[in-house]
């Protein structure tokens, strides 16, 4: 669980400075992106496997970057669900889960978590 807080806590680090980054992508508070990150890794946790396994043939015919799409709609879905986080569309939507995603990697590479 600890871990879960931990993996939690910096992505949303790197939410808020995907944030700042994306124009399209707005942010209340630190609080509204923990809360974003805890919502968006339960949907990760719960729907990317099933999606994955529905769109499998478009996942294989475009060489994987689909799921870049499906995590995108994911961050979208997150979005929707929790207030103090605002996505304009579907590019920014894009852009910061995979923006989102190499900070959340390097930051966890740098600090060994």
């Amino acid at each position: 669980m600890l871990a879960f807080i931990v993996h939690c806590l910096l992505f949303a680090l790197s939410f808020m400075i995907t944030a700042r980054i994306v124009p399209g992508i707005a942010i209340r508070s630190y609080g509204s992106a923990v809360l974003f990150s805890a919502v968006f890794a339960i949907l990760d946790g719960l729907l990317f496997g099933v999606l994955t396994f529905v769109t499998l043939p478009l996942v294989i015919l475009t060489l994987g970057l689909f799921l870049l799409v499906i995590r995108a709609g994911l961050f979208l879905l997150a979005d929707k669900l929790v207030d103090g986080v605002e996505i304009n569309g579907f590019v920014p939507a894009l852009l910061g889960s995979v923006l989102t995603a190499g900070l959340n990697s390097l930051i966890n590479w740098l600090i060994h978590v």
